[in-house]
């Protein structure tokens, strides 16, 4: 569904103009955003330039250049002074799809900030991906900032361990190695999206990968561009695909990013045979690097197999950062993953539970209807004072139990302001379990 006739072009004060972007804009929108986003003028961030011409050229499954507002000054020669895009995908809770829309790319020149920019183009976004059918939006960045239009840090992001090949018995030598690694092709890509179901395992939220996906981000993007996937299978010397792995290098570390072994497959053995590997090609790249690479950085989240494979081989881990989630209908999402509640409570000490449980948000109030174990209805129920109900959540706290990013005892301890009787403790505790997720974004 195409949707570029919301509310665009806009008038805006002082001569500003609130309009799509177009492909004429491509150039102009990579120099604003190298401009406006590297910490380090010195050493400007030209990856920016690659990722904006990915999303605009026309090749990207999901985003164009249409999906793109710009602000421009129609006293300054049509200046491109602020701008923000939306990237369309689809993600799964516990298994459960739903649409996600991804706003990226924020960015305002220094001398028109603090004039609402952001918010007018947050607001259009917002429409269109509400548009497109998108329950949730999600956004990486900087730290308060997007709660101001809605968000929540309430998901994990990144997280991982290191390994350092000059620790003791972190650089053994073997004579004959059990596997080999070569890069991945399309011919891979069905069996690669089987060994995906390995790697996020663990992951109670995931993006959800067609074919088309895959391709697109293993071949179609500029390789330089932070959301290229560099993919390798990993094989028995006899030819039989056992593992796969994404990974890049920067800085003084190879940044392993997707890790995922076939069942039936050890995990430590894959593990030791890609540090070797790795290990190998650090050693073909350093003399002609100023900053030699020395260690793996396994950025697969808070909680992964390799971490237990690798055991105290690794480093004390690295703390997860944490998605921003805007869910303007929380009810609607919750009727919409009903069928994994309704299994998380089959499966707990309140089996066949019947009851309304009442959820007070403070501004606004929610029944989770139960008849013996089903959900039958999410309502809502008028306070008499302030406080009333089984569980209060401050502002837009619930959703960091509902992702999975916080546990009930956690968010009680931390916020004095939220309270739980002891059955809807028991209760959101079992539909609501603390899970790390670890979601690669599509970019």
């Amino acid at each position: 569904m195409r949707d570029n006739n919301i509310a665009l072009p806009q008038k805006l004060e002082n001569g500003l103009l609130l309009r799509w972007a177009t492909p004429a804009d491509a150039e102009e929108l990579a120099a604003f955003n190298v401009r406006v986003h590297s910490d380090n003028p010195d050493d400007p961030a030209t990856f920016l330039t690659h990722w904006v011409h990915d999303l605009m050229n026309g090749e990207h499954p999901t985003t164009k250049a249409e999906d793109f507002t710009v602000v421009v000054d129609t006293n300054n020669g049509n200046k491109i002074v602020s701008s923000l895009n939306l990237i369309s995908q689809r993600w799964a809770y516990e298994g459960v799809e739903f649409g996600v829309g991804r706003p990226e790319l924020v960015g305002t020149d220094p001398d028109y900030r603090r004039h609402g920019l952001v918010r007018r183009q947050m607001n259009v976004v917002h429409a269109k991906s509400a548009a497109r059918g998108e329950m949730v939006q999600a956004i990486t960045g900087i730290p308060w900032y997007y709660r101001q239009f809605g968000y929540e840090m309430a998901l994990n992001l990144g997280g991982g361990r290191a390994f350092f090949w000059n620790r003791a018995s972190n650089d053994k030598k073997v004579d004959e190695e059990p596997y080999q690694m070569r890069p991945a092709t399309a011919a891979d890509i069905p069996l690669l999206a089987e060994l995906y179901k390995a790697n996020t395992a663990n992951s109670p939220v995931v993006r959800v990968r067609d074919e088309a996906l895959w391709a697109y981000e293993m071949f179609a993007t500029h390789r330089e561009s932070p959301y290229a996937r560099h993919v390798y299978v990993i094989e028995t010397t006899g030819g039989e695909c056992v593992a796969y792995t994404e990974f890049n290098h920067w800085g003084r570390a190879f940044h392993v990013r997707e890790l995922g072994v076939r069942a039936g497959h050890p995990w430590r053995a894959v593990a030791l045979f890609l540090t070797r590997v790795l290990r190998h090609k650090a050693d073909e790249l350093n003399p002609n690097r100023k900053e030699p690479i020395d260690q793996i950085g396994f950025e697969l989240g808070e909680a992964h197999p390799v971490y237990e494979a690798l055991g105290r081989q690794l480093e004390q881990p690295r703390a997860p950062y944490a998605w921003y989630i805007r869910l303007p209908d929380l009810p609607q999402f919750l009727r919409h993953i009903a069928p994994v509640l309704e299994q998380r409570l089959a499966a707990s000490v309140l089996a066949g539970y019947t009851g309304t449980t009442r959820l007070n948000f403070y501004r606004e109030q929610m029944t989770l209807v139960w008849q013996d174990g089903n959900l039958q209805e999410v309502g809502t129920f008028q306070p008499i004072r302030l406080e009333s109900g089984d569980a209060m959540f401050p502002e837009q706290t619930f959703l960091q139990l509902l992702f999975g990013y916080r546990s009930v005892h956690e968010l009680d301890h931390a916020f004095a302001d939220c309270y739980l009787e002891e059955e809807a403790r028991i209760l959101l505790n079992i539909l609501f379990p603390k899970r790390p997720s670890n979601v690669i974004p599509l970019g």
